[in-house]
């Protein structure tokens, strides 16, 4: 059985999707107004991990990203450059796009930009003032969390732990840790003409409408990495909950841990940002792959380049062994492969699969048979192109 940590009931649970055969993720996906760095990057390589190990138990993927094209930094950057934010969004996406190329990652179905949902964010937002869960303050629209079930529960929080956020802080505002969904008094330099009144679609109600309007009430995974939380991931889950009448929409909320530099979380502020279209000229896709799976997932990574070569003597044995690969795989090994799968089964145990796949590759530069079908099996899972 397939196991995942569900950061909504903190435990790791037994995966079983909505429907039998297809596994629908939601992944929070880049606001496209820079390039990608390797923080980014992991939470890709890691939900296209777990794609290929679903997909290597049968299961189909459909997995969906969303663009964030609506945000304050993109119309600066725009503005900085003379230029809409309709062409910033498409030269960074493609950015984007080339970079997970290069990285081998396969598994994305489709990418929404957000902008092209600001109709279905409207029609949401005007559902939730009828259910009368949302209200209309100073002409922004805020989502009422009183009156959310459960609201703190992915983020571990009490009701006196959230009063103490105060978010997008307005006058009107009912309670100070409401979620905003439309604004009307900022000036971003750009809106939207709306019967809510001109302004800007909120950011937690982006995400909500992408995936509704894809995947309808329900969906098994959405993944993003951990500082979304809250509050980005609690507003998104109050709102599906309320739009959908489901109390549990989302089945699995899987939390990708950060990639820090220097101690430090990657900033352009720091000057410690490491962007893949760099690091790709220096490693190849393999290396960085086996480098970010050293780690598991939830776990934090400060990036070292050091670390990152210690992985190549690993890369070289995969070398051997594919060099090596014969008709019939040696029954020991073939222990050893299970292990390999029942670990990455369990809430994708990356360190120790990978020290299963060194034992394996030991075995067979000893003498020991791989078959061609089974190195090829691992290779196809981890996304090595040895």
């Amino acid at each position: 059985m397939f196991k995942l940590f569900n950061s909504f009931s903190s435990s790791i649970e037994d995966f079983v999707p909505f429907e039998k055969n297809l596994v629908k993720v939601f992944i929070c996906g880049p606001t496209v107004y820079d390039y990608t760095h390797l923080g980014h990057a992991r939470i890709f390589l890691t939900y296209d991990l777990l794609a290929r190990c679903l997909n290597d138990q049968g299961l189909e993927t459909d997995i969906l990203v969303n663009m964030t094209d609506i945000n304050q930094n993109v119309f600066n950057k725009a503005k900085e450059n003379s230029t809409t934010y309709q062409d910033i969004a498409k030269f960074y996406a493609t950015a984007f796009v080339n970079d997970l190329e290069t990285l081998h990652i396969q598994s994305i179905n489709r990418l929404a930009y957000v902008s092209d949902y600001v109709s279905n964010m409207e029609k949401q937002i005007h559902t939730l003032i009828q259910k009368q869960v949302a209200y209309m303050a100073h002409g922004n629209v805020y989502l009422d969390i009183s009156k959310v079930k459960n609201y703190g529960k992915i983020s571990h929080q009490t009701k006196e732990q959230l009063s103490l956020h105060r978010l997008d802080i307005g006058p009107g505002k009912k309670n100070p840790e409401d979620i905003m969904l439309w604004n009307c008094t900022d000036d971003f330099d750009f809106s939207w003409k709306s019967e809510l009144g001109e302004g800007i679609p909120w950011w937690h109600m982006q995400d909500t409408a992408v995936a509704m309007e894809n995947f309808g009430k329900n969906y098994d995974i959405h993944g993003g990495a951990r500082e979304l939380l809250y509050p980005h991931h609690e507003a998104h889950l109050a709102q599906y909950q309320l739009l959908s009448g489901s109390d549990v929409p989302v089945k699995t909320w899987v939390h990708v841990g950060l990639v820090l530099s220097g101690g430090e979380k990657m900033s352009k502020s720091l000057g410690n940002v490491v962007w893949v279209r760099d690091l790709i000229k220096t490693y190849d896709q393999n290396l960085i792959r086996l480098y970010i799976f050293s780690k598991h997932y939830r776990d934090d990574i400060d990036f070292s380049e050091k670390d990152l070569l210690a992985k190549k003597p690993l890369m070289d044995l995969i070398q051997l062994a594919k060099s090596r690969v014969s008709d019939n795989t040696n029954e020991d090994i073939s222990k050893l492969i299970h292990n390999f799968i029942q670990s990455l089964h369990d809430d994708l145990d990356t360190p120790m699969a990978l020290d299963t796949l060194e034992k394996i590759c030991i075995e067979v530069k000893n003498g020991k048979g791989i078959n061609q079908n089974d190195f090829n099996r691992i290779c196809e899972i981890l996304g090595i192109i040895p």
